[in-house]
């Protein structure tokens, strides 16, 4: 298929991912796709490219339990080959070849293509576990994290399971004028010092509709950081540590150092490939270690900081200060 039939979407600065979806089929990419500035520049002949693409779905069976689940996708790789196969509960398939750094991945046709239905949530999981371990091939790691930037220009890592808090946390500070990277994925790398940097993937926010009047609802809605912040979005920043929030509503705000262990043993948790992969697992763990090592705290959240952002950049103004 010629390339000029695609869409093309560039997901890192460099330009070293890519992915390619013909143009009645980015419907289904939407949900998945980041909110990053379109560009016309082309791909590097040494990068990575994701391409979505129509056609029959692969359903043969594959031997063995899957080596990977994550949302609608089983996933198996051949560490010999490093070759993958993915199927999905909707009936997509996916098919990525780990030395070329590509992967292609083909919608089941006919079925429910709405931007919440059973085929875009299979393209949403396949474009996650494309891109994750294609990120482990050009040196990077992608962790389920939302990201901040602090006054001193670095960025701090908000990781952990749904409703843990991150959302809610990240919005109180990007409304206190904090700059934002991402509420739901960044790529960890490390920069042309070897110095650990990350890059943000940001998405609509998915915020309880409680929020703006400070009782949370315990309904979540949508919003897009780049119209409600215009001009906070940071692609690139320095990181600075890793915070862990927990929701304890009936207790007070508070934040507590966590140890390079159970620091990495919850990072782990949020980077469900790391180990899929063996050919660059050991390189993506280092990253990892790494970014535990620049300094990792719990931070317990209570009502009082739900919508009081003065109480909450008390708390937090040790990290900077």
């Amino acid at each position: 298929m010629s390339t000029r039939t695609l869409s093309a979407f560039p997901l890192l600065a460099d330009g070293g991912l890519q992915l390619d979806v013909p143009p009645d089929l980015v419907p289904l990419v939407r949900r998945w796709l980041p909110l990053l500035p379109s560009t016309d520049t082309a791909q590097g002949g040494d990068g990575a490219s994701i391409r979505v693409r129509a056609g029959e779905p692969a359903r043969d069976g594959l031997p063995g339990a899957p080596d990977l689940r994550l949302g609608a996708a089983s996933v198996w790789i051949d560490p010999r080959t490093a070759d993958v196969e993915m199927r999905c509960d909707g009936g997509s398939s996916g098919g990525m070849s780990l030395a070329r750094r590509e992967a292609a991945l083909v919608p089941a046709p006919g079925g429910d293509a709405a931007e919440d239905g059973a085929v875009a949530w299979d393209l949403f999981s396949m474009c996650t576990v494309a891109s994750a371990l294609l990120l482990g091939r050009l040196h990077r790691a992608l962790v389920h994290a939302a990201g901040v930037v602090a006054p001193d220009g670095r960025a701090w890592l908000l990781a952990g399971d749904a409703r843990a808090g991150k959302s809610t946390t990240s919005v109180n500070l990007i409304s206190a004028g904090w700059p934002f990277v991402s509420d739901d994925n960044v790529v960890l790398f490390r920069d042309a010092d070897g110095a650990l940097s990350v890059e943000g993937w940001p998405r609509r926010f998915h915020l309880d509709e409680g929020w703006e009047t400070g009782a949370p609802l315990h309904r979540r809605g949508e919003l897009d950081p780049h119209e409600r912040w215009p001009g906070q979005w940071r692609r690139t920043a320095p990181l600075a540590g890793l915070l862990f929030p927990r929701v304890e509503a009936g207790l007070p705000t508070e934040l507590a150092p966590l140890a390079g262990p159970d620091a990495l043993a919850a990072l782990l948790r949020q980077s469900p490939w790391l180990l899929a992969d063996r050919g660059v697992a050991g390189e993506v763990l280092e990253l990892l270690r790494s970014a535990c090592a620049a300094g990792a705290c719990s931070l317990r959240l209570g009502l009082d900081t739900y919508r009081d952002t003065g109480r909450l950049l008390e708390v937090l103004r040790p990290l900077w200060e």
